[in-house]
């Protein structure tokens, strides 16, 4: 079937309004991972699954801190049954906050407590900020995050318990002041061998009036009562399937976690994905598709840990995955939450045909209105392309070691985004349409596409890349003509990089079409297509620059790349490394790698993300310097030693060989 009539036929089966009403069914279930309430979600979408017809079953895995899927780390189940916290004062105590009513009025994972305890402020929880006062045995109340505040005053300095009040700005109007009355999702993760604690979650408001108390120099009590327990049990990772007539599979997934009420984030996506796989159920069920060539895989599952136990699990299905797709808000009502519907190309390390093909479907989605005089349409949702950048499962499948390329479709930025206003009434059933019907259709395209498909897949890739390098090259040669003529000559020498870089990534990508038919015949065309591509841009460029006529100041590489252009690292483990404290804990490290680790974190910015870009390209032959010099033309940064530094302590670790 070709493009155009799979997206109407998709479209008109997929019903946003249903996808809505299991968004609200989701919400009431508190999901923590490993939690009774993820449980009940779990079962109630299977079985919500099976009477709809499909092959649907429940996975469990243990959730102790003994297991370990892959490098991941599980831990314990948590149950939280009652929590209050009551501020005691002369006139009358004031009920802060109360489990029954708001689930995420307890930082999640807390330890059982029953006491009173006093209050003390250390403002935005910075080491100086604990100068001043002394915390053994209070209730401290910071706006830091809770892990910070737990390792500063808990640990360190022998604090009861923690008050966390405020609302990080990820958003344009997400601050204190301007959600209030919000409580932000916070939560302990305990590691092997770590003191329990316990902790609640304040509204802005509530956080400003304590503080004006203490400020006043009176003192401010609180009762705490926590009643929860911490135990062996085990999360659920739910799967159904829609067989295909060969061999093959492909991958729908949507986070099942997070706290009760919470609906964009992800029971939209969780409810777009079951709504997709009935939709396509019913559609082939019925004759109105054929049954697919390759089996269509739905999994919902505990953020990152689900997926990590599923894989390591399945090892021998994931050969056999050509592509996956990952649902992770994408309900926002967009005039509410302020959100673009984004779709976030994998990693480059993972080039593949997946994000064309997607944006390919997503163009269809496009033409929503016609223009006034009827010679043009266009879409009314605001929507973008932007390059990987992690932060939900797809950073693990997408992993080389792991080999499903799999784009992601989020709703982002969203002022809501992980606290309690993350209602019901910010959910929009023409957004879960518009996610379900891309979904829905790049599934059944790809578990359905052949030898025909893929060739016209590579020659549409091809187009994509022409526009998306042509854009790019007339950008930086646009801005290059202000510069000076030696800051001018580098970038016709960057501009040149970028060119091998590009051209050696779409034919990497193009090649992954073998996963689909057979190829061999047509890369020849795709190569010279590719070749003439670049030099006619690269061409468009020197005429602008005349880089004949400039010169670059010669610059002679420095001893670090001179001795890392002979180091070449090796992975010795499978998946990227979410928690870098898991491997480093198993070996002693001294004060000084201490000191070098932290480093890393102070030196340079976006090193969580930059770090997890550089395991994706290591991939045991090219070495430190070619891995740098990768990741700062996929990101724009430049690493330098750090990366040295990071695989050395990798290596400390057992898990890193370097060669």
């Amino acid at each position: 079937m070709h493009i155009q009539p799979l997206v109407k036929t998709i479209q008109q089966a997929f019903s946003g309004a249903a996808a809505q009403h299991n968004v609200a069914e989701i919400a009431r279930h508190h999901r923590i991972q490993a939690s009774p309430g993820h449980r009940a979600a779990a079962e109630w979408l299977a079985g919500t699954l099976q009477e709809a017809g499909l092959e649907a079953t429940v996975e469990r895995f243990p959730a102790n801190e003994d297991a370990r899927f892959w490098m991941q780390q599980s831990f314990q189940e948590w149950d939280c049954r009652a929590a209050t916290l009551d501020w005691l004062q002369e006139e009358g105590d004031e009920r802060l906050c109360e489990y029954r009513a708001t689930a995420l009025a307890v930082v999640q994972r807390s330890a059982s407590v029953d006491g009173e305890f006093e209050v003390v402020d250390v403002g935005d929880g910075k080491p100086e900020d604990y100068d001043a006062v002394t915390v053994a045995g209070k209730l401290v109340l910071s706006r830091s995050p809770v892990s910070e505040t737990y390792r500063r005053a808990v640990v360190e300095r022998g604090a009861a318990g923690v008050l966390f009040d405020n609302i990080t700005g990820s958003a344009p109007g997400r601050s204190r002041t301007d959600l209030p009355d919000a409580r932000q999702y916070q939560s302990f993760w305990w590691r092997p061998g770590d003191v329990k604690s316990w902790g609640f979650v304040l509204t802005p408001r509530q956080g400003d009036a304590i503080r004006a108390k203490l400020q006043a120099g009176e003192q401010v009590k609180m009762r705490a009562t926590i009643d929860s327990s911490l135990y062996d049990g085990e999360i659920e990772v739910v799967t159904a399937t829609i067989p295909g007539r060969d061999e093959g599979e492909v991958l729908g997934m949507a986070h099942l976690c997070h706290p009760q009420g919470f609906a964009n984030d992800n029971a939209s996506g969780v409810a777009c994905l079951l709504e997709t796989a009935i939709s396509l159920h019913h559609l082939i069920a019925s004759g109105q598709l054929p049954q697919p060539r390759r089996t269509i895989r739905f999994m919902w599952m505990p953020e990152m840990t689900g997926t990590f136990a599923w894989l390591a699990a399945h090892e021998d299905i994931i050969p056999g995955i050509v592509a996956g797709i990952n649902l992770d808000m994408v309900g926002e009502r967009q005039e509410a939450t302020g959100s673009v519907l984004v779709l976030e190309r994998p990693p480059e390390a993972m080039a593949s045909f997946a994000p064309d093909l997607l944006e390919r479907l997503r163009d269809e989605l496009l033409a929503e209105q016609p223009s006034l005089g009827g010679t043009s349409e266009y879409p009314l949702f605001r929507y973008a392309t932007t390059p990987f950048s992690g932060g939900s499962d797809h950073v693990i499948t997408s992993d080389p070691t792991v080999g499903i390329p799999t784009p992601m479709l989020i709703q982002w930025p969203d002022r809501f985004y992980h606290t309690t206003a993350d209602t019901m009434e910010k959910v929009d059933p023409k957004s879960l349409e518009r996610a379900g019907t891309l979904a829905g259709s790049y599934l059944y395209w790809l578990a359905q596409a052949g030898e025909e498909q893929a060739g016209w897949l590579g020659w549409e890739m091809t187009a994509r890349y022409e526009r998306r390098l042509g854009e790019r090259l007339q950008a930086e040669t646009t801005k290059a003509l202000g510069l000076e003529p030696g800051a001018r000559a580098q970038t016709w020498e960057r501009l040149n990089a970028r060119i091998s870089y590009a051209q050696e990534r779409v034919l990497s990508a193009l090649a992954t079409l073998a996963r689909l038919g057979d190829i061999q015949a047509l890369l020849p065309g795709w190569r010279a297509e590719i070749e003439e591509i670049g030099d006619r841009l690269l061409d468009r460029s020197r005429r602008q620059l005349r880089p004949h006529a400039l010169s670059a100041d010669a610059r002679q590489p420095d001893a670090w790349f001179v001795h890392a252009g002979q180091l070449v690292p090796r992975r010795l483990y499978r998946g990227p490394l979410m928690d870098m404290a898991a491997p480093l804990a198993a070996v002693p490290l001294d004060e000084a790698d201490q000191a070098a680790w932290r480093q890393l974190y102070d030196d340079t910015p976006h090193w969580r993300m930059l770090r997890m870009f550089a395991e994706y390209w290591t991939d045991g032959r090219r070495t430190l310097v070619e891995i740098a010099k990768l990741v700062e033309m996929e990101t724009g940064q430049a690493l330098g030693p750090a990366i040295e530094t990071y695989f050395r302590l990798l290596e400390k670790a057992g898990v890193m060989e370097m060669k």
